[in-house]
């Protein structure tokens, strides 16, 4: 099992591209970011020290509308934001284990970190 730190914390790469350009990397049950090496996408530019990630998407998993509704909140308050229809929670591609996910746009590294740890 491949591991790489993101934001001070360890997660376990679940995928990467044939090219190396991105790494799906699971931070805890609930947190799984795709990450950016390079920055072909335009996503977002936020980048994290410790993997070498120049942007990422994070994907929240959530088990139900109302939680979902109550962690849009939570992650538009601490500037994330959703792009066409992802503010509405989809059927998990990327937290492994959830029924559905979020999928969001423009969190710092550090709250995702922060995140993850809040929601092993």
């Amino acid at each position: 099992m491949e591991t790489i730190l993101f934001a001070g914390i360890e997660g376990q790469v679940l995928q990467s591209s044939q090219h190396g350009s991105f790494l799906v990397v699971k931070l805890s049950n609930q947190i799984t970011i795709c990450g950016a090496v390079n920055n072909i996408w335009d996503w977002n530019e936020a980048p994290d020290r410790d993997s070498g990630f120049e942007s990422f998407i994070t994907y929240v998993g959530v088990s139900s509308i109302a939680e979902a509704t109550e962690i849009k909140t939570i992650l538009k308050k601490a500037g994330g934001y959703f792009q066409g229809n992802e503010e509405e929670p989809r059927k998990s591609k990327r937290v492994v284990g959830s029924p559905m996910e979020l999928k969001v746009r423009g969190l710092n590294a550090d709250f995702v970190s922060y995140m993850a740890i809040l929601l092993k």
